[in-house]
C-alpha cells in the first residue's frame, strides 16, 4: 500500500499527460482534418486586399478605418421572443427600438412616437441586405424608399440572417405589442434558400441553424432546468477527442445522404450533428435533389404569403413581397470568383430564382420581380461583398419597389 500511495502522485500526473497530449492531437487532427468543411476560393472576402480595393472604389473614399466600420455590422444578439434580434449600435449602424434601424438624426423618442401615433407608416421586413449590412444609415434600401416617397413613413425592421418565416414572426410580435402599419412589405429572395436548404424540416419547424450554431455550440439543445446528464454531455462534447472519435467510429455523411422532410412534431431537435452537416453542405445536398426543392420553396413562399394576407384583412395594412435580386446570379458582382460558377451553390441558387421567376411571371407567386433592378449600375459598383449591395445597388432596389408599387395602385385605381 506505501508502495501504490507513493507512486499515486506520478500515477495521476502520467495520465493527465495522457489526456492533455491525446486531445491536443486530436484537436491537430481536426484542424487539419475537419468534419465538415466549407468551400473555399467562391468569394473573394469585403476584408480581403481585393475586397478591400473593390469598396474603395465602390464608396471613393480611401480612409481604412471608415470602410472597415461600414463592413463591420452590430451583428445579431439574443431576443427573448423572437429567435434573435440586430445588434446594438456602433459607429455608421444606428439600432433602436424594436431593432429598427434608424434614419439619420432619428432618437428613440421620434420612433416611440411614430410607433404610437403615426398611421401612415410602413413596416419593412428583410434580411442583412434589406438591414443595410455593408452600408452606413443613410444608404439602406428603406432610407432611399422613406426618400422616395414623402407619403408614407418607412421603417426598416430587418434583421440579418432572417428569412420570411422569421419575418413573419417579428410581423406578429409586433401586432401584439399594439403597433399597426398601414403598409408591410416583404423583401425576400436569398435567405429563404440558406433556410430551407439547411434544415431538414418542413418550413415551419426549421430551426434558424444560424442562431443555434455559428458561436453557439450545441448547449442550445438543453431546455429547461440543467440537470447533471446535461452538462456531462456539454462538457465531454467540448473536448477535441469526442469529435475525432465521432469521426472515427461514425460513418461520415455526405452529400448523397438520405433526405426527406418531416415534422418538429415527429422529431424536434434531436440530431444536431444532421443540424450543423446541413448548415455547412446543405446546398450539395439540395443540388442532388433540385427539382423537389424548388417545389418545397415554392410551397412554403405560397403557404407563407397567404397567412400574411389574411394577416393584413385582418389588422387592415395592404402587403407588397418583393422578390429581391441574387447577387450570387450576377455576372457583373465582383467579388465571386471564377470557381463559384461551377459550385452548387450557384446551381441551387440558379434553379430557384428561374423557377420562381418564371411562377411570378405567370401569377402563380403574387410578387414584385425586382430581381433584375441592379442591371443598370455600373459594373463593379453595386456590391460590398458577394451578396449584399453598395448605395447604389440599394437606390437601384429601392427605385424598383416605389415603382413597382406605384403601377399596381394605379391598376387598382383604374378597376
Amino acid at each position: 500500500m506505501k508502495e501504490l500511495m507513493r507512486h499515486l502522485p506520478g500515477i495521476f500526473f502520467v495520465s493527465f499527460l495522457l489526456f492533455v497530449l491525446i486531445n491536443v492531437g486530436a484537436f491537430v487532427y481536426l484542424d487539419n482534418f475537419p468534419l465538415y468543411e466549407e468551400e473555399k476560393d467562391l468569394f473573394v472576402l469585403r476584408f480581403s486586399d481585393t475586397g478591400l480595393e473593390i469598396r474603395r472604389r465602390v464608396f471613393e473614399i480611401d480612409d481604412r478605418s471608415i470602410l472597415d466600420s461600414y463592413a463591420s455590422p452590430p451583428g445579431i444578439r439574443p431576443h427573448p421572443v423572437l429567435h434573435f434580434t440586430e445588434g446594438l449600435s456602433k459607429p455608421y449602424y444606428t439600432v433602436g427600438v424594436e431593432g429598427i434601424r434608424y434614419l439619420p438624426g432619428w432618437t428613440d423618442k421620434d420612433v416611440e412616437e411614430k410607433l404610437k401615433y403615426d398611421n401612415s407608416l410602413a413596416f419593412v421586413f428583410g434580411g442583412s441586405t434589406i438591414f443595410g449590412d455593408g452600408v452606413p444609415d443613410e444608404d439602406t434600401v428603406v432610407a432611399y424608399l422613406d426618400e422616395l416617397d414623402a407619403s408614407i413613413s418607412y421603417l426598416n425592421f430587418a434583421v440579418e440572417a432572417y428569412d420570411s418565416i422569421r419575418e413573419v414572426d417579428k410581423l406578429l410580435h409586433l401586432l401584439r405589442k399594439g403597433y399597426r402599419p398601414k403598409t408591410v412589405i416583404f423583401i425576400d429572395g436569398l435567405n429563404d434558400v440558406t433556410t430551407m436548404a439547411s434544415s431538414p424540416y418542413d418550413a415551419g419547424d426549421s430551426p434558424r441553424t444560424q442562431g443555434l450554431v455559428l458561436d453557439r455550440g450545441e448547449i442550445p439543445a438543453i431546455f429547461g432546468m440543467p440537470v447533471k446528464d446535461d452538462m456531462l454531455l456539454a462538457m465531454a462534447y467540448s473536448f477535441p477527442v469526442t469529435h475525432l472519435l465521432h469521426n472515427i467510429v461514425n460513418d461520415k455523411r455526405d452529400s448523397g445522404m438520405y433526405f426527406s422532410r418531416r415534422s418538429g412534431h415527429d422529431l424536434g431537435l434531436e440530431d444536431w450533428q444532421e443540424l450543423i452537416y446541413l448548415y455547412y453542405d446543405g446546398l450539395d445536398v439540395q443540388a442532388n435533389r433540385l427539382e423537389v426543392f424548388v417545389e418545397e420553396l415554392v410551397t412554403h413562399y405560397l403557404d407563407n404569403m397567404a397567412f400574411v394576407r389574411q394577416l393584413g384583412e385582418a389588422f387592415g395594412f395592404e402587403v407588397w413581397f418583393i422578390y429581391q435580386p441574387i447577387g450570387l446570379l450576377d455576372g457583373n458582382n465582383p467579388f465571386l470568383t471564377a470557381k463559384f460558377h461551377s459550385s452548387n451553390y450557384f446551381k441551387v441558387y440558379d434553379a430557384v430564382d428561374a423557377a420562381t421567376r418564371m411562377k411570378i411571371v405567370n401569377g402563380e407567386l403574387d410578387m414584385l420581380d425586382c430581381s433584375q433592378s441592379l442591371a443598370d449600375v455600373p459594373p463593379g459598383t453595386g456590391y460590398v461583398d458577394a451578396t449584399h449591395f453598395s448605395p447604389a445597388g440599394n437606390k437601384a432596389l429601392a427605385l424598383c419597389i416605389r415603382q413597382f408599387i406605384s403601377d399596381a395602385r394605379q391598376r387598382w385605381a383604374r378597376k
